[in-house]
């Protein structure tokens, strides 16, 4: 079973200046599911979320230019699996003849796919139960994203990729 997910952001954990990819349910208890990045795989998600053009196709639009010319497209990212502290994707595109075809992918690389062409961020409840933190912030009705990131960053200056395992 898969839940629905939305970016929140990605963030910069301190001190170490390492990119946290922070996906949130949309629904249920609104638990936040942090994922350690690389900071170019950070960057190209930025570059989506803002809209950023670059004169040049970077990787993600390349792929995404690639699934198109082969009469393809992307539906739907699932986060489906942790193990050992490492996060695995997969994509879930329709082919030529309506057919689904999944294909492997690193997480960030399938978030940075789904903010480019808006498609649905899933996870399986089961990454979500062992790595979701619960938002308390969503307790209170009027609580900012600020909130929640503080709260979040509190979380992650005390967390090491290890703890995930």
């Amino acid at each position: 079973m898969t839940v629905e997910m939305e970016l929140v952001g990605v963030k910069i954990q301190m001190p170490t200046n390492s990119p946290v990819l922070i996906l949130k349910e949309t629904e249920g208890e609104g638990r936040l599911v942090p994922i350690f990045i690389g900071g170019p795989e950070a960057h190209a998600i930025d570059l989506a979320v803002s809209g950023t053009k670059v004169a040049r196709p970077m990787t993600h639009d390349l792929f995404l230019d690639t699934i198109a010319s082969l009469n393809s497209k992307l539906i739907s990212v699932v986060i489906s699996d942790l193990k050992d502290g490492t996060f695995y994707a997969s994509l879930r595109l329709e082919g030529p003849a309506a057919e689904t075809i999944e294909v492997s992918a690193r997480a960030s690389d399938a978030v940075a796919l789904a903010v480019r062409t808006n498609s649905p961020i899933l996870a399986a409840e089961t990454v979500v139960d062992e790595a979701g933190i619960v938002d308390k912030g969503e307790e209170q009705s009027e609580s900012s994203e600020e909130e929640i990131i503080e709260e979040l960053r509190a979380f992650l200056d005390d967390v090491k990729p290890e703890d995930f395992s």
